[in-house]
């Protein structure tokens, strides 16, 4: 089930994280187990989540190999530890959709959200060289927590993409 999309100003925002390159078909494997990881780490470092853990998208080859980073926003500035990575959200307009379901059907989610922006003229912050499209801010944030709701169908994950100024 899809909301409707929405367009938001979003401040920019703080985030620890864990960096790896997957390829599409392996995030189900590869990204869930680093967000003990970081919370771990913020755990040991007295740092609070300022909202629930994500998966951030950062680029994406031809062959379906992607650049990501999971974590969890944080309220300010802090520090890593070369495993552990902070980033920053940036400021600006973010389509959004919120998606509930099973993981394994979300893609139906982005690509609803990707004709939504073309749909009202906007483009997503993007660019492509050589095969590789980097996007300015593509990303998952899990709003129910598996762990805590086993339904599949309860799970709610909002998707947004950074547009274009």
């Amino acid at each position: 089930m899809l909301s409707e999309p929405t367009i938001q100003r979003r401040s920019e925002g703080h985030y620890l994280a864990i960096a790896k390159t997957v390829h599409m078909h392996d995030i189900p494997h590869e990204l869930p187990p680093l967000i003990p990881e970081v919370k771990q780490y913020m755990l040991e470092h007295d740092i609070e989540a300022a909202g629930p853990d994500f998966f951030l998208y950062k680029s994406m080859d031809e062959s379906g190999e992607l650049d990501c980073e999971a974590g969890f926003s944080v309220s300010q500035a802090a520090e890593g530890n070369g495993h552990i990575v902070p980033g920053i959200f940036p400021a600006g307009n973010y389509a959004s959709i919120i998606y509930t379901g099973d993981f394994k059907d979300m893609m139906e989610a982005h690509v609803a959200l990707e004709n939504y922006i073309v749909q009202q003229g906007l483009k997503e912050k993007s660019t492509t060289l050589e095969g590789r499209t980097e996007w300015g801010g593509r990303t998952e944030f899990y709003l129910v927590d598996p762990e805590l709701e086993p339904d599949p169908e309860k799970w709610q994950t909002e998707i947004v993409f950074l547009l274009e100024d």
